[in-house]
């Protein structure tokens, strides 16, 4: 709720609901202390007794700042978290998953680079293609006639480097494969 209608609620109305004290913290309410001082209107705060107590009640309307609370205090695992929430594991498990840090595309990019880097596959990928370049390329490879996408990006590449860079060989050269390994006709 914007605080101009929490501030028109608690003035038309008063505060309804109490607010929660845990270990001398308010832990739910700080808005509405601040407004019903301001507008001199009394607030009734609950104080917890328990660290279950108050996350079970704080889970109800804030379930984040609930089990930021049960891990400030101690509880690392789900069915700890599910416990002091007053709750089921399978409750906490997707509000977990929304804390996790999503990884960027250039943070998968890199992490992929560093594993085909350290792969013992011989063939590795240059380069990881934008979605929308990849479907360009793959339309164009149709019109054209060309099978291998792979194939048509590289021999550009090669083209626009042999135009541009002098002293570039006119082909890529040929790596054998690793121990003698030949690939086989198929």
């Amino acid at each position: 709720m914007r605080d101009r209608d929490l501030r028109a609620s608690l003035a038309a109305l008063g505060a309804i609901h109490p607010a929660y004290e845990y270990a001398g913290k308010l832990i739910d309410g700080r808005r509405r202390q601040t407004f019903c001082a301001e507008l001199g209107k009394p607030l009734a705060i609950h104080v917890c007794e328990t660290l279950r107590e108050a996350c079970s009640v704080l889970f109800v309307q804030h379930a984040q700042r609930a089990l930021e609370l049960a891990r400030s205090e101690g509880a690392s695992t789900l069915r700890e978290l599910a416990e002091l929430c007053g709750t089921t594991p399978s409750t906490i498990a997707p509000l977990l998953n929304e804390q996790r840090p999503k990884k960027s595309h250039k943070r998968a990019v890199k992490s992929a680079t560093q594993a085909a880097s350290k792969s013992a596959v011989m063939v590795r990928r240059l380069v990881t293609f934008e979605p929308e370049l990849y479907a360009l390329a793959k339309e164009a490879a149709q019109v054209i006639g060309h099978r291998n996408v792979s194939r048509l990006v590289r021999d550009s590449v090669w083209r626009t480097i042999r135009e541009n860079v002098s002293g570039a060989p006119l082909q890529p050269r040929r790596v054998q494969p690793a121990n003698g390994a030949r690939r086989r006709a198929g």
